[in-house]
């Protein structure tokens, strides 16, 4: 079965699960799903949001009430995977620093933007 955003829209607002505030000019449902703080809050939530989502998924059917909580969902998953982006840039450009200091023999540098490379890569530890 598929819904309208329009559908979806007076779902959620009937539902109470979304004011009418929060549609899109165009009658969208427009959420802002958890913030992380930081990468480990993001894949916490990336975490939970993909097992609450495959949930859903492996039932044999999603009712309105279901899609409208996957819709809201994937806010959160969308906030997580940007945060991660976001700091998987700043640790390619930290090891790029190390990179082309150690091609020039600038061990400052090397220091420096190694142990800083170091501390944002921790992050993606378990």
């Amino acid at each position: 079965m598929k819904f309208s955003p329009i559908t979806l829209a007076f779902f959620l607002t009937m539902t109470g699960s979304v004011a009418a505030d929060d549609l899109s000019p165009d009658g969208r449902p427009h959420f802002t799903g958890k913030q992380a703080d930081s990468v480990e809050e993001a894949f916490r939530h990336f975490e939970e949001g993909n097992e609450k989502l495959k949930q859903y998924l492996n039932g044999d059917s999603i009712e309105g009430a279901d899609l409208a909580h996957i819709h809201e969902l994937t806010y959160t998953l969308e906030n997580a995977i940007a945060k991660m982006q976001a700091a998987l840039v700043s640790l390619t450009t930290s090891l790029e620093e190390v990179h082309l200091a150690s091609e020039r023999g600038d061990l400052d540098v090397v220091l420096e933007s190694g142990r800083e490379y170091l501390l944002m890569a921790d992050q993606f530890d378990d």
